[in-house]
């Protein structure tokens, strides 16, 4: 009987270390990720910018096709990690940031598509969705100690809802534009993680573990440094800031996020569907919201689905770093605000 007890308690500490760890890791990558952008806009935007467009020619196949579906096989990993052994096992315990989640892609993508309403890029809804696990984790960073762990592992797992709810959304509505290399490099890599057998030696934790630092470091700041750079034409800068599709990315994202999963989190609550924890407020709810508007990594991979013009794409860049911005002062106002640990 003490064995057991003692077995639970040990798997429980191993589990709790390695949300700690993850978290960590999120965190110090989403300063990677803002690098990485800072670079990539900084070259686009000097003398530099042919040369610049003439290297990330080189290796924009490679690193889209190729080194991104680590990444996304490191999706499938979380989300099968969540249904063994987090959130997603218990379903009482993930129904509220999965639900939340539900709410926090839905008006983002009505906002967009009412603003794109009878245009080609109307199709590309599913854009202002997606969640950045690295941009929001290191924003809530900045906030320190201050912020208690229901609050972390709400938007951590309200990020992975999203990430699992994306997938099944880009292999519904946008499989038919995807070639055969991007089909096997994202739901092909997804699919390859769930289906992977988990022994005593290696464990999906351990594959997380061992995969995320690449992810989280390399990959994804590459990805950003040849996704994100676009020239900045300040003489035609209003007009690409309130264009239908940057006006509905910044819109949907900044409103879109906040009220989605604050309105779903409360409505999951009223219907019992979900409980929300003693400690977690519907304010921090709603800064966790606000943070969930930065996204870039998965948007910008849609995007270039959807969308065909260099035009129609700038305008994707701009209103995704905007909304991002915005996102991330309100929420850290938000949750500056009205978040207090509980001792």
């Amino acid at each position: 009987m003490c064995g057991g007890v003692f077995a639970i308690v040990h798997n429980m500490n191993r589990l709790g270390a390695f949300f700690s760890k993850f978290i960590k890791t999120e965190s110090a990558s989403g300063v990677a990720l803002l690098i990485a952008c800072l670079v990539a806009l900084i070259f686009a935007n000097s003398p530099l910018q042919n040369s610049y467009d003439s290297a990330i020619a080189h290796f924009h196949n490679f690193i889209n096709e190729g080194l991104m579906a680590i990444f996304f096989f490191l999706i499938g990993l979380e989300i099968k990690r969540e249904f063994a052994e987090g959130e997603f096992k218990n379903p009482r315990n993930a129904a509220l940031p999965v639900v939340a989640a539900i709410g926090g892609m839905a008006l983002p993508a009505l906002i967009f598509a009412v603003f794109n309403s009878g245009e080609n890029a109307a199709s590309a809804w599913a854009i202002a969705m997606p969640t950045d696990i690295a941009l929001a984790l290191g924003a809530l960073a900045l906030l320190g100690s201050r912020i208690d762990s229901s609050l972390k592992i709400f938007l951590l797992t309200l990020a992975i809802a999203d990430d699992l709810f994306s997938i099944i959304i880009l292999g519904i509505f946008y499989s038919s534009g995807i070639s055969a290399i991007k089909n096997a490099s994202t739901i092909g890599a997804v699919l390859m993680a769930l289906a992977l057998p988990s022994g005593k030696k290696i464990t999906t934790t351990r594959l997380i573990n061992w995969i995320h630092p690449y992810s989280a470091f390399l990959i994804i700041p590459l990805f950003a440094l040849v996704n994100i750079g676009v020239h900045i034409d300040f003489s035609t800068l209003k007009e690409t800031v309130t264009s239908s599709i940057a006006s509905g990315l910044i819109f949907g994202r900044v409103i879109g996020k906040i009220v989605g999963i604050t309105l779903f989190a409360w409505l999951a609550i009223q219907l019992k569907i979900a409980i929300k924890p003693a400690s977690l407020s519907y304010k921090e709810i709603a800064g966790a919201g606000a943070l969930a508007g930065m996204g870039l990594t998965v948007s910008l991979f849609i995007a270039d689905l959807a969308l065909s013009t260099s035009q129609e794409l700038a305008q994707v860049k701009i209103g995704l770093i905007i909304a991002a911005i915005v996102s991330a002062v309100l929420g850290l106002v938000i949750l500056r605000k009205y978040s207090h640990k509980s001792d």
